[in-house]
């Protein structure tokens, strides 16, 4: 009797092990947002950084990128002046550190890692959209800044009004010569060492005019890109998605022809490798709809729409119950775990005149 009921405490205790709690589940259909605490809605709006609220006074906040470092949360997101207003984006922005205990914050400013005006280099104006991955033992942080050339406004100019009128009136310009960079550093605070050519450029094969919104992977010894750039078949701009790989973070970046979708304009691509599942995910912006799309692959260069499809509604369930449904919601961002495991994902949201980031945790259901 001695060795049936050991026999059977063996058995229990083996099927538990096999058996994954529903916390524990990696079925991405089953993957849930919690509710966020009804305060943080009122902090945003008062510009008032809080858990789950990264906001700055005076400051236009646009998406974020975080990574875990020695037990610290690291936070690199862009921020321009309130005076800029939105459009500011383009022209204005620089991009900044912040640290918090936990992943969704609050998050104490650090530092301005990549300022907005460079005394030289090719990126001289702008600093915008960082992709923070961790490889090879260095933070590499890839951005996004415009190549101005010979086209940089200057001294001549006189005024800080009159470069930001050059600005404005010279505004698809600017647009067009928008490139992606890296800046290499060895710990989260920096210095920040910018590689001295863009990353990637438009070839005017594959893609024309920009070079914008790279998110990056380090797996198996190549770092993975997804990209955005003009559709070189399309006469009017017309937002397409391409992947490349690279075994240097610099690049050469080798594209595939075939974009990551092409039934709608996306962008604003975040992508991980979850180890247990084996495939590559990605999550972006659709523009013109209501959600955040969910796509995966197994090799990284073919795509497709995952089975859940809709990643994430563009609304916040508060506590109280309400949907708050802000003017826009883009720029997302999910954190992992060391496994790949999705646990929280940052969204940049934009409502009644405030920029900011809000982040929300991730658990998964029945």
């Amino acid at each position: 009797m001695k060795y049936t009921w050991l026999s059977c405490i063996a058995l229990l205790l083996l099927f538990a092990c096999q058996t994954k709690t529903p916390n524990q589940n990696r079925n991405y259909n089953n993957l849930k947002f919690e509710t966020l605490p009804v305060v943080i809605k009122a902090n945003f709006s008062n510009q008032q950084s809080s858990a789950h609220v990264l906001v700055n006074q005076d400051y236009y906040v646009w998406g974020n990128s975080v990574i875990k470092w020695n037990n610290k949360y690291h936070a690199y997101y862009s921020r321009w002046h309130e005076k800029y207003k939105h459009k500011g984006w383009l022209t204005y922005c620089e991009i900044v550190h912040a640290v918090s205990d936990n992943p969704e914050g609050p998050f104490k400013f650090e530092n301005v890692v990549l300022e907005s005006e460079k005394k030289e280099g090719w990126d001289t104006n702008n600093a915008h959209n960082p992709y923070v991955s961790i490889a090879e033992g260095k933070i590499k942080m890839y951005y996004i800044a415009n190549d101005l050339g010979t086209h940089k406004p200057n001294h001549k100019l006189n005024s800080p009004a009159n470069v930001s009128l050059w600005f404005e009136n010279n505004r698809k310009l600017v647009r067009n010569s928008q490139r992606i960079g890296v800046a290499v550093a060895n710990n989260p605070n920096g210095p920040f060492v910018r590689y001295k050519c863009p990353v990637v450029e438009p070839d005017d094969i594959l893609f024309k005019n920009i070079a914008v919104n790279p998110a990056v992977v380090y797996n198996n010894n190549k770092y993975t890109m997804i990209m955005k750039g003009d559709d070189v078949d399309k006469e009017q701009w017309f937002r397409i998605q391409l992947v490349g790989e690279s075994t240097l973070a610099e690049g050469p970046f080798k594209f595939e022809k075939e974009p990551v979708y092409d039934k709608a304009q996306t962008e604003d691509a975040c992508m991980w490798f979850d180890q247990e599942l084996k495939l590559y995910f990605m999550v972006c912006h659709v523009m013109g709809k209501r959600d955040l799309a969910l796509f995966y692959s197994d090799n990284a260069k073919d795509w497709e729409p995952h089975e859940r499809s809709v990643f994430m509604k563009k609304e916040v369930l508060l506590e109280d119950g309400t949907l708050w449904k802000p003017e826009r919601v883009e720029r997302p961002y999910v954190l992992t775990d060391d496994t790949g495991k999705p646990t929280m994902l940052f969204v940049a949201i934009a409502d009644q005149g405030v920029n900011g980031n809000i982040a929300i945790p991730i658990y998964y259901g029945e």
